[in-house]
């Protein structure tokens, strides 16, 4: 009876570490297994895979329409030859040379400002359009005058056929040429001068244009200017001639003894038009300057530029401070030093003389020395 207890008890063991080894070789088999792939959509199996797309050819260019030919720039105007003008023998009497039409005479200004002195200089300095965008000055006596109809009492409302073909006529049966009929072009003539040199210019109210002659001689050559607009008519006229020299130079004693007694002097030296450059007619004044501070060797001197009020204040300023400098410069060519020597521009801030006259203007238009010691 034990026997057989043992006997069972023996297979009992036998049958339970048989099924813990079956347990163990089966967590080891899944254990080892691999992961299962991951399925693929039934949408993905079945797409096919994209055709290659062939290559685009480049569009032709469009053709590029045939352009024009540039047209050839324009010539210049040849310039001006007063040679090309022929001369005549006839006989043209004394300046102004013409009277004004019948029933006219002529007065200074227009409209309610008009007195009978006309505008006579013995030299001046007048532009006369010689193509619509071209000048050409003439030098020498000048008269410039508003054409006064004696009937209506006016300058208003001119007849204008009228008066120009009465200075036509005669002006041309006196051998004159006509060498330009019609309007300038403002921004070219009037605009492209200096501001000094605008006063020297024709009217600017031209509404119809100005009318040009020359009358060539052997011994003269006078230039006449008809312009007409609604307003007024006007007439100029230049015989060219050189002006006559009536100032000499102020002396280095002069100066000085101006100096000693008011502590400045007023000098007139010319320069060129609307530059600082000294013209060759002034170099003997700028070398009586230079014997001043040679002479008294103990003098300081600043050296003052002025203008007229011709122009902006700006430029003038400008153009007065290098107009000083220039005399400045040639006093430090000549050896002097700088300690004895300043340069200033005012500008048109201290006129002397009345700006309304060119006669005013001339004065102020000037260049200073002004004793600083010594």
């Amino acid at each position: 009876m034990n026997a057989k207890l043992r006997l069972l008890t023996v297979l009992s063991l036998a049958a339970l570490a048989s099924a813990c080894g079956k347990n163990d070789d089966n967590k080891a088999e899944t254990t080892a297994a691999p992961a299962p792939a991951p399925e693929t959509s039934l949408a993905q199996q079945a797409a096919p895979a994209p055709e290659p797309v062939p290559p685009q050819a480049a569009p032709a260019p469009e053709p590029v329409p045939p352009q024009p030919a540039p047209e050839p720039a324009a010539e210049a105007a040849p310039a001006f030859d007063i040679n090309s003008i022929p001369v005549t023998d006839k006989d043209i009497g004394e300046f102004p040379f013409f009277t004004p039409p019948e029933g006219h005479r002529y007065v200074s200004g227009h409209g309610n400002k008009l007195n009978e002195n006309t505008s006579l200089k013995n030299f001046t300095r007048y532009y006369y359009p010689v193509s619509s965008e071209s000048l050409y000055p003439v030098e020498g006596k000048t008269l410039k005058v508003t054409i006064y109809n004696e009937e209506r009492k006016s300058t208003s409302n001119p007849d204008v056929l009228v008066i120009r073909r009465n200075y036509e006529n005669a002006i041309t049966a006196a051998g004159g040429v006509k060498v330009f009929d019609g309007k300038p072009n403002y921004s070219k003539t009037y605009g492209a001068l200096s501001s000094e040199d605008r006063s020297l210019y024709g009217p600017n109210d031209t509404t119809d244009g100005r009318q040009i002659y020359v009358i060539r001689k052997q011994d003269a050559e006078v230039w006449f200017d008809i312009t007409c607009s609604a307003a007024s008519c006007y007439f100029a006229v230049t015989q060219k001639g050189e002006m006559k020299q009536t100032v000499g130079n102020v002396s280095a004693s002069e100066m000085k003894q101006a100096l000693d007694k008011v502590g400045h002097i007023a000098l007139y030296i010319n320069f060129d038009i609307d530059k600082a450059s000294i013209r060759p007619e002034s170099q003997g004044t700028v070398e009586e300057i230079a014997k001043l501070l040679e002479t008294y060797p103990d003098l300081k001197i600043r050296i003052e530029g002025h203008t007229d009020d011709t122009g902006g204040a700006a430029h003038n300023a400008t153009l007065s401070e290098n107009r000083a400098s220039s005399v400045y410069g040639a006093m430090l060519a000549r050896g002097f030093s700088q300690d004895r020597l300043e340069a200033k521009g005012f500008g048109m801030t201290k006129p002397i003389a009345d700006n309304g006259t060119e006669e005013g203007r001339a004065k102020n238009r000037r260049v200073e020395i002004v004793k600083t010691s010594g």
